[in-house]
């Protein structure tokens, strides 16, 4: 019997999802189930993707109108007929209706949400949501990283008696632990993963970090993201970045970051499960958080600060409580927080429990 990973997933770096999903293969292989995967074109040419054509057979599908673009569709037909497929389990949604819709009779189909429900959306786009999860969903499963989402599919249509709520995991094993003595120099104050400009909320932090600097307040932002990033950024600056806000694209590997910054920001409008605080946590960070649906569990860390969604002048004071080393993590905090990490996110957590929902 095969397991199907269907993943419109095309990132540069592997990050926690991919090691997610090759922790689960390994269990899964334990018990007799071979593993295959589909993935969105764009991993074509990634290192981590072309590692697991090595040793998988792994198909690619369209990203481009991909849920009414018939290749789409002769593609999965293609997979459920050269394999005895006996779960399909999508992420990310693009994939969600071909994948189920080709499904022959007898495979189980599960559906990952891992990106926000967009609220109240009107036209084409709101029509589609309506089809997806009220219609085309009761032929699935719906697995969600988040409560608060699960209950927007669900409101939009998806039985509810077949959904469930399973929070992501972390890869522990690559994260480092970071030595954040005050004698310690950093390279960077904060950090911050900037590639969805506006859910990610970077306009919020740049905004604070103006008033900071004309404050007299001395630090430096290194603001991760992508080409999209930068133009919004230019924008931002009228092309003129100042000289405490520095521009970085995706790193191999994730402690570079963070064992150069005092701090991690997370400032986002809409999050399901944030991989970012729960590593940066992990790695023994204080996190600055915005207080939104999806990041409910994050309250259970004590080196977690949060201020409420878009609210500059409370995130502000975070940040502020930074740079003049006002708050300082005390090691019960960290000790705290790893593990209640180790004991709810690990990846062999989040494998048990995803085993668990293929197979009650």
């Amino acid at each position: 019997m095969k397991i199907l990973q269907v993943c419109a997933f095309g990132a540069p770096n592997a990050g926690n999802f991919i090691a997610s999903l090759l922790v689960l293969e390994n269990n899964l292989k334990n018990k007799g189930f071979e593993t295959i995967y589909a993935f969105a074109e764009t991993a074509k040419n990634k290192k981590w993707c072309q590692q697991i054509c090595k040793t998988h057979k792994v198909y690619f599908l369209p990203v481009a109108k991909a849920r009414i673009l018939p290749k789409t569709y002769l593609i999965f037909k293609k997979i459920y007929d050269e394999n005895d497929i006996q779960i399909a389990h999508s992420h990310f949604e693009l994939y969600d209706i071909p994948c189920t819709i080709t499904a022959p009779k007898g495979v189980t189909v599960f559906w990952h949400l891992h990106d926000p429900i967009l609220d109240n959306l009107s036209g084409s786009r709101g029509l589609l949501n309506k089809i997806q999860y009220g219609i085309v969903g009761k032929k699935a499963n719906l697995i969600s990283v988040s409560e608060y989402y699960r209950k927007q599919a669900v409101k939009l249509g998806f039985p509810k008696e077949k959904t469930v709520t399973i929070l992501n995991g972390i890869s522990l094993e690559r994260i480092n632990f970071v030595n954040n003595d005050i004698k310690i120099k950093k390279e960077y104050t904060f950090l911050t993963f900037g590639w969805d400009y506006y859910r990610k909320g970077v306009d919020l932090i740049l905004s604070v970090c103006d008033t900071l600097y004309k404050e007299g307040y001395l630090f430096k932002l290194l603001l991760n993201g992508n080409e999209k990033t930068w133009s919004y950024v230019n924008d931002y600056y009228n092309e003129n970045l100042p000289s405490y806000i520095e521009c970085g694209e995706p790193v191999d590997d994730i402690n570079i970051l963070y064992s150069n910054t005092s701090s991690f920001i997370q400032a986002s409008r809409k999050e399901t499960f944030s991989y970012a605080v729960c590593e940066a946590a992990y790695a023994g960070l204080p996190v600055i958080s915005s207080n939104i649906n999806g990041l409910e569990w994050a309250h259970d860390l004590p080196t977690v600060h949060f201020f409420e969604n878009e609210d500059v002048v409370g995130l502000y004071e975070c940040m502020k409580s930074i740079i003049e080393k006002q708050w300082q993590l005390e090691s019960q905090e960290i000790m705290t927080t790893r593990n209640t990490i180790i004991n709810n996110f690990s990846l062999k957590v989040w494998s048990e429990n995803i085993m668990n929902c293929y197979f009650k």
